[in-house]
């Protein structure tokens, strides 16, 4: 008895040394990549933003940031898109999917209860038990055996916080794929916006070129009368029929722009071509300058969706490193087993007393020799780590030169939108004053029709400026994240 004892306790001894020292040697961390400050671009924003300016937008941007265009149309537009949009609706699932594998990591802190199979690929067949062995007189027979499938009870104790670890890391995927709907949903709002209001420009252009095309018919007429009356020769008359071919094929590719815009809003709205004929663009009611607000607040420059993906995807990986790091530690393990057993069929069903299995105890797994793998396995994790914050500091640089950009293409347009606005005043006080010369019997009508024409002609100039500066807007939107609210 004593020595059986003995015996017991020093395998005991064994086996408790063992899992103390069996760890794997955990090499020397390599390089690890840090994340950069936000860069300066105070100085930038002086030199953009109009201080003096009296208008301001109190809130901006706000996450329907498309509301400050005032257009109900396009509000209309919106709200059907980021409802019936395809890959919105794809985003969204994957958001489900993520936080459905983040619910699945944190099962891991609880005991697991289920049924399997358990010592036999099979739960009946045939056993032959050896003559010298701990059988005894059960040696050199065979028995008809019945294993009924146990239940078994695993709970892993985490030592080391892998457990924790590994749902720190899920949970910082599922806010990665949020923030990755963010961006989806940004680029469809943003995209349709500039859509619309090219649609909106182009169905504007559209009449006022054909308003174009039919002074230049007029004026092709006049020019003919004379030339009939022998008052001019036949190069007014080509001058004027090279004017209205032109103007022809730039209504021509007016209305196949138009359609085309309408067909990629449907589209984009998760609608048939059908749907984009009913979209109102011909009043927009846009306003004629989009304000911008007298200072930005710096820290929307680092909460763009873009750049949460990247942070979170970074942490994530930050904590799957320390996972990696536990596979060198030993991992320990309670496992209940609780079934049934027989090695004589008939005593499964015939005695009243079934007889039990059960089983209770530690299982460990001693990562002594594992040939390099868990180191490798460590390489990797920890530069999918560095690759991940270095993502994150290229899209923060990224970030901060499109909102510079933005701003700088905004001003830009600002400026031509003034230029041309003058413009088309000083062309539109020359018909008037021709109108009058006109009616006076000073000059001819064909001075009259064209002065209209260049007028017209300003006019699809200053409907084009107005949409780029609006544009413009939206871009600055896009640089800024569209009022994305970073979850931290």
């Amino acid at each position: 008895m004593n020595r059986s004892f003995g015996f017991s306790f020093f395998v005991f001894i064994v086996i408790l040394g063992l899992f103390l020292c069996g760890c794997a040697t955990l090499p020397k961390d390599t390089r690890v990549a840090k994340p950069i400050d936000p860069p300066q671009i105070q100085q930038t924003l002086s030199t953009e933003f109009d201080n003096s300016s009296e208008k301001l937008i109190q809130k901006w941007p706000s996450n329907n940031w498309w509301e400050a265009f005032h257009n109900p149309e396009m509000n209309r537009i919106m709200t059907i898109a980021l409802g019936k949009n395809p890959d919105l609706k794809a985003s969204l699932a994957r958001i489900h999917q993520a936080w459905a594998v983040a619910a699945g990591a944190r099962s891991r802190y609880l005991p697991s209860f289920y049924s399997t199979q358990f010592l036999f690929p099979v739960p009946f067949g045939v056993m032959q038990l050896p003559g010298s062995s701990f059988f005894g007189p059960f040696g050199d027979n065979s028995f008809f055996f019945w294993s009924v499938i146990p239940a078994l009870a695993n709970y892993h104790l985490d030592l080391w916080g892998e457990d924790k670890a590994r749902v720190r890391a899920a949970i910082g995927m599922a806010r990665a794929t949020e923030a990755e709907f963010a961006v989806a949903r940004l680029f469809l709002s943003t995209t349709l916006a500039s859509r619309y209001i090219r649609l909106a420009s182009a169905e504007e252009e559209l009449e006022l070129a054909r308003s174009g095309q039919q002074i230049i018919k007029e004026l092709l007429q006049l020019v003919q009368m004379r030339k009939k009356s022998g008052i001019e020769n036949l190069l007014p008359v080509h001058t004027i029929e090279q004017r209205l071919q032109t103007i022809t094929q730039q209504v021509n590719s007016l209305e196949r722009e138009t359609k085309i815009l309408r067909d990629e809003i449907a589209r984009l709205a998760g609608q048939g071509p059908d749907w984009g004929k009913t979209i109102l663009a011909k009043e927009p009611h846009f306003p004629k300058r989009f304000p911008l607000p007298k200072s930005l607040p710096l820290d929307l420059l680092g909460r763009r969706p873009d750049v949460a993906v990247s942070k979170w995807r970074a942490e994530a990986l930050a904590h799957q490193v320390k996972v990696t790091k536990t596979a060198f530690y030993p991992n320990l393990d309670l496992v209940t087993l609780v079934g049934f057993e027989t090695l004589n069929f008939a005593t499964l069903f015939l005695n009243p007393a079934l007889p039990l299995l059960y089983i209770a105890g530690p299982a460990w797994n001693l990562p002594i020799f594992t040939a390099g793998r868990l180191s490798a396995e460590l390489v990797v994790a920890q530069e999918e780590y560095n690759i991940a914050v270095e993502n994150y500091n290229s899209t923060l640089l990224s970030a901060f030169q499109q909102v510079a950009d933005a701003l700088a293409v905004w001003k830009e347009t600002d400026k031509n939108l003034d230029s041309q606005e003058q413009s088309t005043a000083a062309a539109k006080s020359n018909v008037e004053l021709s109108a009058r010369l006109f009616s006076a019997g000073i000059n001819t009508k064909t001075d009259l029709l064209d002065l209209q024409y260049s007028l017209i002609q300003s006019q699809i100039t200053l409907s084009n400026r107005t949409a780029e500066h609006l544009e413009a807007a939206v871009g600055l939107f896009l640089a800024l994240g569209g009022g994305y609210d970073s979850i931290e």
